[in-house]
């Protein structure tokens, strides 16, 4: 009926290849919500490290502005930091609640 008028040969599909398999990457280059804590973790404890330096031979405390920083982090790294001997002799907190800078010395 509708095929009978159709002429020449029949076609036949040709099977589409799937395309190379993505690259696996190392697990550090993945963005996962663990990977991208520590990062941020890390991010903090470098800005504490390059304050002590500058701070380390003065006789001043050493402040450190964390605003930008999760409170909970914030906790996190001052913890480190009482562990490894330093006081922590201020903690200043803006008006929503975070800290927006630590004292140490």
């Amino acid at each position: 009926m509708i095929f009978d008028n159709a002429k020449g040969q029949s076609r036949q599909l040709s099977h589409r290849q799937l395309p190379p398999p993505a690259p696996v990457l190392p697990e550090e280059s993945l963005l996962t919500r663990a990977n991208a804590t520590k990062k941020y973790k890390y991010s903090l404890i470098a800005e504490v490290n390059d304050a002590i330096n500058q701070g380390i031979n003065t006789t001043s405390p050493i402040s450190i502005g964390v605003s930008k920083y999760n409170p909970a982090v914030v906790n996190e790294v001052i913890s480190l930091l009482t562990k490894s001997g330093w006081d922590v002799t201020g903690l200043n907190i803006d008006g929503i609640g975070s800290y927006s800078t630590i004292i140490v010395s």
